[in-house]
């Protein structure tokens, strides 16, 4: 009797649990907060597939792609890494999915393979894209990205790359 009622809630635990699909739908429409990496990680391998669709996919909505990016990089490996390699270089995808493929590089790809990937993205014509860029630079590969990101803002109109140029000058101070 007692096996049987421990088998009974067992299955109703798992008939009330969510799907690995319903949770990865519902972080895709967060909105208001951040996912913590270790959210993104936990969601298990099949995840991964269904990361990676929604980001490609030109039916979901831009903010939705570029949550799935947030999630691919967190979770890393090649396939993610290929992805926003592609996205980040793609024209004609939306703005914030440029910006975040090219944030979720930051993430993905160790410092020294930075410079090659990011400076170009520095004089790409989109603000937000040169901004990511720059940032993504400053924060992780000081040394291979601050000279372009300072040429790069010395350029640019008023100060959009201001943080990205105070994150150089605190992690490479020019000497005077």
């Amino acid at each position: 009797m007692l096996a049987r009622l421990a088998a009974a809630l067992v299955l109703a635990a798992l008939a009330a649990a969510p799907s690995t699909a319903d949770e990865v739908r519902a972080m895709l429409g967060t909105i208001d907060r951040p996912i913590p990496a270790e959210a993104w990680r936990a969601l298990g391998p099949e995840a991964g597939p269904l990361l990676e669709a929604a980001a490609a996919s030109g039916a979901e909505l831009p903010s939705r792609r570029a949550r799935a990016l947030e999630g691919l990089a967190a979770r890393g490996g090649a396939r993610a890494e290929a992805l926003h390699r592609r996205l980040a270089a793609d024209p004609a995808a939306p703005r914030i999915v440029r910006a975040g493929a090219v944030r979720g590089l930051g993430a993905l790809l160790p410092p020294a393979g930075l410079g090659d990937a990011l400076v170009p993205l520095l004089s790409d014509r989109d603000p937000r894209l040169r901004r990511a860029a720059a940032e993504a630079l400053a924060a992780r590969a000081p040394a291979q990205g601050c000279g372009a990101v300072r040429a790069q803002a010395a350029r640019e109109p008023g100060r959009a790359l201001a943080a990205a140029v105070q994150a150089c000058e605190r992690a490479m101070p020019r000497r005077r």
